[in-house]
């Protein structure tokens, strides 16, 4: 696996633009792009996200890999993104 040091600006910067429009503005919660690790067919995407005090969504997450997708090919990208959401373990989910 390679770490994002060998990720094309472009294709962090798309996937990073995705992340903030689906997860900043909805929940005003807090979260970090840890990193973009590749291999030969995907793109592994880490995101780590802060503790907020009401329960979140999973509206919120639910089809984000689809939208960072089209972003990618959009660049001519054509591995697949898999991201991984690490939240805090205090962290409520709404029913």
């Amino acid at each position: 696996m390679t770490q994002d040091q060998d990720i094309p600006n472009s294709v962090k910067r798309a996937v990073e633009e995705v992340l903030r429009d689906r997860l900043a503005r909805p929940v005003s919660w807090l979260w970090t792009f840890a990193r973009i690790a590749t291999s030969a067919a995907i793109l592994l995407v880490d995101v780590n996200c802060n503790l907020v005090d009401r329960p979140i969504s999973s509206k919120i997450t639910f089809g984000l890999p689809t939208e960072v997708r089209k972003a990618l090919i959009s660049l001519g990208e054509s591995r697949f993104p898999q991201i991984r959401h690490h939240f805090n373990e205090q962290q409520k989910i709404a029913r």
